[in-house]
């Protein structure tokens, strides 16, 4: 039978591999976010961030030490909405703080009255109140992101407290919308002003009705959509969710019961700026992090899954066992091989093997050859080129004229002054410091590397490399074929 009639191409996107819970539920970082006191999640782009997520979204809660969770997808989220909830008294640090605590407390109680009324618990009378609150106010007993932004809140001419029903007539308007609020100074106040008097509710009804119950509240692709020109308004909303999230994890009368989680690009966290950053990233950030043996281990999962009974499967040989060599090129095993040319995301592997698929041409052996590896690494080169452009073009628009640098030095290894004389072409008038910058952002993002004990390394396989512009450097190989490099110009040496 050939390798192409039981293992099938895979989904690149985490959201559509329907197979994912076999792959992640090992992870080390799973067990960490539902059993440790860690409650930031960081990572680079195609490290599985949303994989981890799309995991607690759908694992059951005896596998995540008991959590109920609340996964949040940030993809379509109203940026520009949510500022109108800022307190234009507080301090910048500050100012969203108020609404993200908002937001998770509509949404703890939610889930935490639906999580009662299953277990056939009567509601008490605050928790009878909230129900009717949320139920009237944003239209569904578990409101969405959009629903609690856009809701009726700013209809409302007061909120009473437990024990005093939501007048029905003042909602019989409708919604309020986002123009006519960012038009309108009183609608602004009052709706902050209500929404901050609920969470005053809401918050203390949690805590007094929470019991063991514990949920987690999962918030994915906080990243994703910004507006260029925003990203530093952005930032200020993210500060304060970071340390919102901090907050909940440090209160000793909630922190048992409430666990907020934010998946963020390790990137994006080192570029924000507020204090005990780096305390915090040690206390509490669990980083997902990858090398070889794990990435192999991963897709041996696959490879387990989709196997003819009939087929010898040989443990030791993981993933090799879906090619008929045992090495490739300089003794390398085939595995190795492809991560040798990957930033070590599981993004990458996936995308190098659906291309050694596409290459295969049914043989004796049913399985791959040494030619369809070596053949997939120019489509694969194609593919990690245009993730890098996908992962950087908002943060970090100048990132294709840089690439564009490096393909125009044409050759793998090159000098300092190589790399001084083609950026001086390609950015005249920019300053040496902003060159050196430029190249660190190279050098910090694995896309180029130099080498470390007589190999060249980058920091995703080695994490603490530091840049030399003494020592030469060398563009990452996943990068060769995009950017038509060739190893060395004549007469020098690699």
């Amino acid at each position: 039978m050939d390798i192409k009639e039981w293992f099938p191409e895979f989904q690149v996107s985490a959201e559509t591999d329907i197979d994912l819970q076999n792959y992640f539920f090992k992870l080390p970082e799973v067990q960490e976010i539902t059993n440790s006191r860690s409650w930031l999640v960081l990572g680079r782009k195609g490290m599985g961030k949303t994989a981890i997520y799309e995991y607690l979204r759908q694992a059951d809660t005896v596998d995540l030490n008991g959590f109920n969770t609340i996964c949040i997808n940030f993809s379509d989220y109203p940026w520009p909405a949510h500022q109108l909830y800022k307190e234009a008294l507080a301090g910048e640090l500050s100012a969203y703080q108020k609404s993200w605590r908002y937001l998770f407390f509509v949404k703890a109680l939610s889930q935490l009255i639906e999580i009662n009324e299953k277990q056939g618990v009567n509601l008490n009378k605050e928790m009878k109140w909230a129900k009717s609150y949320i139920e009237k106010v944003y239209g569904s007993p578990d409101p969405s992101l959009r629903d609690v932004i856009f809701s009726k809140i700013g209809r409302l001419s007061s909120i009473k407290g437990p024990g005093v029903e939501v007048d029905d007539f003042s909602l019989d308007v409708g919604e309020v919308s986002f123009e006519e609020i960012a038009d309108n100074k009183q609608l602004q106040s009052q709706l902050r002003s209500n929404a901050f008097t609920l969470l005053n509710y809401f918050e203390k009804i949690f805590k007094d009705n929470c019991g063991q119950t514990k949920i987690l509240i999962a918030l994915d692709q906080l990243d994703e959509n910004w507006l260029e020109g925003e990203i530093d308004e952005y930032s200020k909303v993210l500060i304060n969710l970071v340390n919102v999230c901090r907050n909940i994890s440090l209160d000793p009368n909630v922190s048992k019961n409430l666990k907020v989680v934010p998946f963020l690009r390790t990137d994006i966290y080192h570029s924000l700026r507020f204090n005990d950053k780096n305390k915090l990233f040690q206390d509490s950030a669990i980083v997902i992090s990858w090398d070889s043996d794990s990435l192999d281990d991963m897709y041996f999962e696959r490879v387990k899954k989709y196997a003819p009974s009939g087929l010898d499967i040989k443990q030791d040989k993981k993933s090799g066992n879906l090619f008929e060599f045992v090495f490739a090129r300089q003794g390398t095993p085939a595995f190795k091989y492809i991560t040798r040319r990957s930033f070590f995301r599981p993004r990458d592997i996936i995308v190098y093997f659906n291309k050694i698929r596409e290459c295969h041409i049914e043989n004796n052996s049913g399985l791959y050859t040494s030619s369809e590896l070596y053949d997939a690494d120019r489509e694969a080169s194609i593919s990690v080129y245009n993730e890098i452009i996908d992962e950087w073009s908002n943060q970090f628009p100048e990132i294709e004229r840089l690439l564009s640098v490096l393909q125009t030095i044409q050759v793998e290894t090159f000098k300092y002054s190589d790399f001084s004389e083609k950026y001086s072409s390609e950015f005249p008038g920019f300053t040496d410091g902003k060159k050196r910058e430029h190249l660190e952002f190279l050098f910090d993002n694995s896309i180029v590397g130099q080498k470390k004990q007589g190999r060249w390394e980058y920091m995703c396989s080695t994490p603490n490399l530091k840049m030399n512009v003494e020592k030469e450097f060398r563009t990452h190989h996943a990068l060769k074929y995009r950017l038509h490099l060739l190893e060395s110009r004549p007469n020098q040496s690699v």
